[in-house]
């Protein structure tokens, strides 16, 4: 419908112009002027209805839990990427196919216009979640909690905290804010000594029952205190610091005792189909209260998802040894590489999991003894089961070699052992704070030169609380 023009609405009736040339009467250019406006008003509507489309598609794909199909059709408007409903939607399709990368970069952008949409902050910490980034869903799932979510939901919030709980076996400041721990156990070999009375050296055979070298047994008592703090700088960007503090007591053997101190600071960061982290630490070791060792390390890891069960991490370390003046002898730089896929199998009962891990590391002396020098190929498999919700039983074997570069001259061989280490964790969640682990571990090294050789049977178990 065409307003009248209330500036001209009470002209005088229309008259023939006077123009000498026959040039157009102004009320005859108002009609094209019109016309185009309504042409540019019909491409609008045409290119809104054309987006609209998609967007309800993709959107009754998702709510109908038809996922692959919504991301195929997420896929084939990225022309749309940035919308904030088109990202909503297009992250929880990626994060239920197993992209999960894609989808916590989706949902990240999503949450950045709507912070308020607590799905999209659910779907996003279930992200990271399955990605082993507990510290980020830790932190989405507790900010949800705050604005007293209705019952079913805070319920299953609180079974994915205490389903991290008992998932950090192999790093207690996996998502801890602040954590605890306390317990004991025992360990037959706590100064990884060598079972055998007698080893043979290039001069002769010798007697070491009753040295150090000889391995002791003991029980022992536990503690460990730390904590971390992550910053979210940006929709893809993350920074983060911690600090950790370990000692371990032995009854009688207080020779052996152990502690051990670091700090580390890093990033995570999405792009690329992968959680990227880079993470630079430093920590010092005490034996029986004296210094032993410094160690810097910085480490990359990649984490990229192929499926919500299938997921393959790549990692690299540098690593640099500096040990106390008695043994400057060992200093040295390590590098690593590897890579763990892990596969789960969430449709079958007590969700098992199943994984391989392998790496190669390179240690060069510093000190030119080349006999020190060393190449350590390992295997690891590992699998785990969740009987209870609150219950996860884990178990792995790792198999290794260490191939030293020169020869020692006390045996005058150049040095070779084979190693095997079994281990079986049971971590069990009291609740979303406080957790109950026991482990065993048992391994064996066997070697061309006596003196390594070497047995250990050890058992432990801890209480934790972490915030």
């Amino acid at each position: 419908m065409t307003h009248p023009n209330p500036t001209t609405a009470q002209r005088a009736p229309k008259q023939r112009s006077s123009n000498p040339r026959g040039g157009l009467r102004p009320s005859s250019l108002a009609w094209p002027a019109a016309l185009a406006q309504a042409l540019l008003a019909l491409a609008l509507l045409c290119s809104t209805a054309a987006q609209a489309a998609p967007l309800d598609e993709l959107r009754r794909q998702v709510e109908a839990g038809q996922f692959e199909q919504a991301y195929a059709t997420a896929m084939a408007q990225p022309q749309l990427v940035g919308d904030v409903h088109f990202d909503f939607l297009y992250g929880v399709a990626a994060i239920n196919v197993g992209r999960i990368p894609e989808g916590l970069l989706a949902l990240e952008r999503h949450l950045t216009a709507v912070p308020a949409n607590d799905r999209a902050r659910l779907e996003l910490a279930r992200g990271y979640f399955q990605l082993g980034e507990y510290t980020r869903a830790r932190a989405e799932f507790e900010f949800v909690l705050r604005y007293n979510p209705p019952a079913g939901v805070r319920a299953n919030i609180n079974g994915f905290l205490q389903a991290m709980q008992t998932r950090e076996t192999a790093d207690r400041r996996a998502s801890a804010r602040v954590y605890a721990e306390a317990g004991g156990g025992y360990d037959n070999n706590v100064n990884g000594g060598t079972f055998l009375d007698e080893v043979q050296f290039i001069f002769g055979n010798s007697t070491i029952a009753g040295t150090p070298s000889r391995q002791v047994a003991d029980g022992y008592a536990q503690a460990a205190v730390g904590g971390q703090h992550l910053v979210r700088v940006s929709n893809r960007f993350s920074v983060f610091a911690g600090a950790d503090l370990d000692h371990r007591e032995n009854g009688s053997e207080k020779a052996y005792n152990l502690s051990n101190a670091g700090v580390y600071v890093g990033f995570s960061q999405l792009g690329a189909g992968a959680l990227w982290r880079l993470t630079l630490s430093g920590s010092t070791l005490q034996v029986g209260g004296n210094r032993y060792r410094n160690t810097g390390q910085l480490g990359l890891e990649a984490n990229v998802s192929f499926s919500p069960e299938l997921s393959l991490l790549g990692f690299a370390q540098y690593t640099e040894m500096r040990h106390a003046e008695a043994d400057r002898v060992r200093d040295a730089r390590a590098t690593t590489l590897g890579v763990m896929l892990t596969r789960s199998f969430n449709s079958l009962p007590w969700s098992p999991s199943l994984g391989v891990r392998l790496s190669f590391t390179q240690e060069d002396n510093e000190r030119l003894r080349d006999d020190l020098d060393r190449l350590v190929p390992l295997v690891r498999v590992f699998g785990a089961v969740t009987p209870l919700p609150s219950l996860r039983v884990s178990a792995g074997l790792t198999v290794f070699q260490q191939i030293f570069g020169g020869t020692d001259i006390g045996f005058g061989t150049d040095r070779r052992d084979h190693g095997l280490t079994g281990d079986v964790v049971a971590s069990y969640a009291i609740d979303e704070r406080w957790s109950l682990r026991a482990d065993a571990v048992w391994s064996r090294n066997r070697s061309n030169q006596d003196l390594y050789d070497s047995r250990r049977k050890a058992a432990s178990l801890k209480l934790r609380y972490q915030y």
